[in-house]
């Protein structure tokens, strides 16, 4: 079995855009098979119009803005059902928030607690407390028993997920 740390990483690490380094807002798929959150493709390609070629910003392979602009690729619908499932999964498990980044419409999971100033971060947002000038904080992992209760929640429900319009095509996660 999976340690649940290698476990809750890897979640994290394929739920998370690319650019923007947060949670997939929104996911567009290109033909090459990256995903980015819409606006941060958006972003990307604002000096383009529709109908014209941009480069992925991993792999550089081209793609064409649909005529509907950036809106117009495919949504990865598997991308947000694994999203959705580690949310709820989060919240079921009784996940602490970041209490900087998240927000009613966005739930961070905060991996450590900065004692120095007692708030629950998420690893992006304990960076800085990791570097002050006067001194770095005391910042220390969360309860490992949390990370338990994530994973039991996340292996409830991400085992299967598939996606809309391949029903053949069936998500696993390995156990092993």
């Amino acid at each position: 079995m999976a340690s649940s740390s290698s476990l809750v990483s890897r979640v994290a690490e394929m739920t998370t855009c690319p650019i923007c380094i947060e949670d997939f807002n929104d996911p567009r798929l290109l033909d090459c098979g990256h995903s980015f959150c819409c606006r941060c493709l958006q972003r990307h390609c604002r000096d383009k119009r529709s109908g014209a070629k941009a480069q992925c910003p991993l792999c550089r392979i081209e793609f064409r803005i649909p005529s509907t602009g950036i809106e117009g690729l495919r949504s990865s619908f598997f991308l947000q059902e694994l999203i959705d499932a580690k949310r709820a999964s989060a919240e079921r498990a009784g996940a602490e928030p970041c209490e900087v980044c998240s927000t009613g419409e966005q739930f961070v999971r905060a991996t450590v607690c900065c004692v120095d100033c007692s708030q629950k971060l998420c690893e992006r947002c304990s960076l800085p407390h990791k570097r002050w000038r006067g001194g770095a904080h005391d910042v220390r992992p969360i309860d490992d028993e949390l990370s338990r209760k994530l994973l039991v929640a996340v292996e409830e429900n991400v085992e299967k997920l598939t996606i809309r319009g391949k029903p053949e095509f069936v998500f696993l996660i390995s156990m092993t």
